[in-house]
């Protein structure tokens, strides 16, 4: 039983985090696996509790800071660090946390102020929240008629830039389900690869982990009330990869045979490698490379653990060119850097350490990437350009420039893709998945895939 007067341990743990997260900008999913694993002795409750809590106050900050505006005589913007985040941890209980009670979340907020050495402001910190648990009905929410761009930035508690910028590159619509998409929970994609779906399925049930079918591929399922990935059946054995169906669809449409030799460029963690090794077989092989040490590292841990030996793993900065690796591939994998907008419902801090002008810096690096990649591809031969996000700088845009200035030419993969997610624009070599589209179907990562063909002068 807890010491009357003294915060939780999970409440105390989120406030580090928090604290840690400022003096870190964008490491806050880092933070947030490396505190679960020192704290592993914890119950399984409290570390959903604490995932939770974090990540909540982390994407939700703009949102929470908008209430506590309304209802604090100090501004948000002028207090003191502590204290914001205890009282971001207080509104996002009282506002997002059913299962806690509003007095609860109150009183922890008291006991956490004392603790950091404020006990002067407890009764601000009290008289703020318990303020809001009383008028939370009372809110005022910026309007979408009356603006359309503030609505969205505190609704879904995105930076205005990046509501701007999509809404006008894809529309308000698009940007809304998008922005929605991002706060809604979603399971954990899996690739099975060759193994036997159903009877994974059997044991992870049996563990009590939720399992539902991934309508666009049968070796691939969706997992919810996952204790841990590393810790389910069929996972030391290397009988599936964490992969989300986005991924799995951009290596699909590629179009890899038996026996080929496939490059991948900016690998780690290596899933798309695994998923070429498994298509091209053991006649074929897969160059996979990335930047550094640890992600390489990273990418052998995966091919060991499949026990995949056609998988060759190295050190290789892929915006430097490799006269080794010209005419090599007959498929290549540019999967490339990028602002990661896509992603930001399972990444919510990247909203918050990205800036606009990083977009022209990352379409540029991208170039520089793509001029080396298309002199990888045997003539013939297959390149995938992709990337997990939605500006139109890094995508479209450079989809244009690649073929203006280089020997290739569009490849339709219409007829490839799963009928829901058919756009016509596949039929002339590019697809941009925008997460929450179309409604009603499962969640993707915002995914961006297009592929080229390299022009064989000799037939």
């Amino acid at each position: 039983m807890k010491a009357k007067g003294r915060a939780s341990e999970s409440r105390r743990i989120v406030l580090e985090i928090l604290l840690e997260s400022d003096k870190q900008p964008g490491k806050g999913s880092d933070l947030i696996k490396a505190v679960l694993d020192k704290y592993d002795y914890l119950d399984a409750r409290d570390k959903a509790f604490i995932k939770r809590l974090s990540n909540g106050c982390m994407e939700r900050s703009i949102s929470l800071d908008h209430v506590l505006d309304q209802f604090s005589s100090t501004k948000t913007k002028k207090m003191k660090k502590p204290i914001l985040y205890i009282l971001r941890m207080g509104v996002y209980q009282i506002l997002y946390m059913d299962g806690v009670f509003d007095g609860a979340a109150c009183n922890e907020a008291v006991y956490l102020a004392q603790s950091k050495g404020f006990a002067g402001l407890k009764g601000f910190v009290n008289g703020v929240l318990r303020n809001i648990s009383r008028k939370k009905d009372e809110i005022s929410w910026p309007s979408r008629d009356d603006d359309l761009y503030s609505c969205l930035s505190v609704r879904y508690s995105v930076p205005m830039w990046i509501v701007k910028r999509i809404c006008d590159e894809r529309g308000a619509d698009a940007a809304e389900a998008m922005f929605k998409a991002c706060d809604t929970e979603r399971p954990v994609c899996v690739n099975t690869l060759d193994y036997d779906t159903d009877k994974l399925k059997t044991e992870w049930e049996s563990a009590r982990v939720k399992v539902s079918a991934n309508p666009y591929f049968e070796n691939a399922a969706f997992l919810s009330d996952v204790p841990g990935v590393s810790r389910l059946y069929g996972f030391d054995e290397g009988k599936f990869i964490v992969q989300d169906t986005a991924s799995i669809l951009a290596v699909f449409v590629c179009g890899i045979k038996k026996g080929d030799t496939v490059i991948d460029l900016c690998a780690a963690p290596g899933g798309k490698s695994l998923m070429a090794s498994n298509i091209c077989g053991k006649d074929g092989k897969v160059f996979s490379y990335d930047i550094s040490e640890s992600k390489v590292d990273k990418i052998r841990e995966n091919a060991a653990r499949l026990k995949y030996d056609n998988i060759f793993a190295a050190v290789h900065d892929a915006s430097v060119f490799d006269e080794d690796l010209v005419n090599k591939a007959d498929v290549v994998i540019a999967d490339l850097p990028c602002s990661g907008l896509g992603v930001m419902g399972r990444k919510p801090d990247i909203r918050f350490r990205l800036k606009e002008e990083d977009i022209d810096s990352l379409a540029c690096l991208q170039r520089d990437i793509l001029k080396c990649a298309a002199q990888y591809v045997k003539p013939g031969g297959v390149l995938l350009f992709s990337t997990c996000t939605v500006s139109r700088a890094e995508n479209e845009d450079n989809r244009s420039w690649f073929l203006e200035n280089t020997d290739y030419e569009e490849l339709p993969f219409y007829d490839r893709l799963p009928g829901a997610l058919r756009s016509d624009s596949a039929r002339s070599g590019y697809l941009q998945l925008i997460s929450g589209i179309p409604a009603g179907e499962p969640l993707t990562d915002g995914f961006f895939i297009s592929l080229f063909r390299r022009k064989d002068e000799r037939h």
